[in-house]
């Protein structure tokens, strides 16, 4: 029987490629099957403030479409890692926080300063993100009506979901804007998965409509191609990213300022159903 492969588990394998070298484990073998019976390693790290006056910060998982390369500064960037290895934790958790460094130009501090490992359980994660804006907080201050977006086209490689995250981080800023990608030729492979609106799965527009305001992009509504290539896709999606967080950083108010940044660039948008 054929195996159909969702865009979770594609992006998953892609993931596993270029930090499984420097692992040194089968985590391509892990993105297939279940993380039971291995140990689960989630790093929560975040780059220094650069402008204490910032109000939105960017969440984003290990394998999505932003080039954080181009992101502006009112973007405070949150990476956080999901992992698992059959080696020590020590050495696995030097080399996931070896490959953030080196794939998200972030570094981490060797006091642990700006980053929170969790071991075990991935249902233990949420409560490693709640300590990771804890401490954040006691370094800097953040704004009452912060706002936070979160990258969902990226994903990791155990079976920790957005949804998971989505609970503790509304607790923590004022508005929880959830940013999606749906792409037509995996649609198109398999319509009777992609069957939510927009074209994405019915587990993908949950995880939309649990924030507080939600958007999704195309090839289509970032260009007037149909096909985007990778990089193209890349380049066009941080810059939507980076003018809706603008917008939103700007206007005296969240909604508008969200609206004002996804009417132009995305698809559909739209408030928590």
């Amino acid at each position: 029987m054929k195996t159909k492969i969702n865009r979770r588990q594609f992006l998953a394998h892609l993931a596993a490629a270029p930090i499984s070298s420097a692992l040194g484990s089968n985590l391509s073998a892990f993105a297939r099957n279940s993380d039971e019976g291995l140990t689960g390693v989630c790093v929560v790290a975040w780059n220094e403030s650069k402008s204490p006056a910032r109000t939105v910060d960017l969440w984003m998982a290990r394998c999505g479409s932003i080039d954080v390369s181009q992101l502006t500064d009112v973007l405070r960037t949150f990476v956080w890692d999901d992992i698992t290895s059959n080696r020590s934790e020590e050495r696995s958790i030097g080399a996931i926080k070896s490959a953030i460094s080196r794939y998200f130009d972030m570094s981490i501090h060797s006091d642990g300063s700006n980053s929170v490992t969790h071991v075990g359980e991935i249902e233990g994660v949420p409560v490693a993100v709640s300590n990771a804006i804890a401490r954040l907080r006691r370094r800097q201050t953040l704004p009452a009506e912060c706002t936070a977006i979160l990258d969902l086209s990226s994903c990791g490689v155990t079976r920790l979901q957005w949804r998971d995250l989505i609970p503790c981080l509304k607790q923590a800023y004022g508005k929880v804007v959830g940013v999606d990608y749906t792409a037509s030729h995996l649609s198109e492979a398999d319509p009777a998965y992609y069957d939510a609106p927009y074209s994405t799965s019915q587990e993908s527009w949950r995880t939309l409509v649990a924030c507080d305001f939600w958007a999704i992009a195309s090839d289509a509504s970032l260009s007037d191609q149909p096909s985007l290539c990778l990089e193209a896709r890349a380049t066009l999606f941080t810059g939507a990213l980076n003018e809706l967080a603008q917008q939103i950083a700007l206007a005296p108010d969240v909604r508008d300022g969200f609206v004002q940044g996804a009417q132009k660039n995305f698809l559909g948008y739209g408030s928590r159903l």
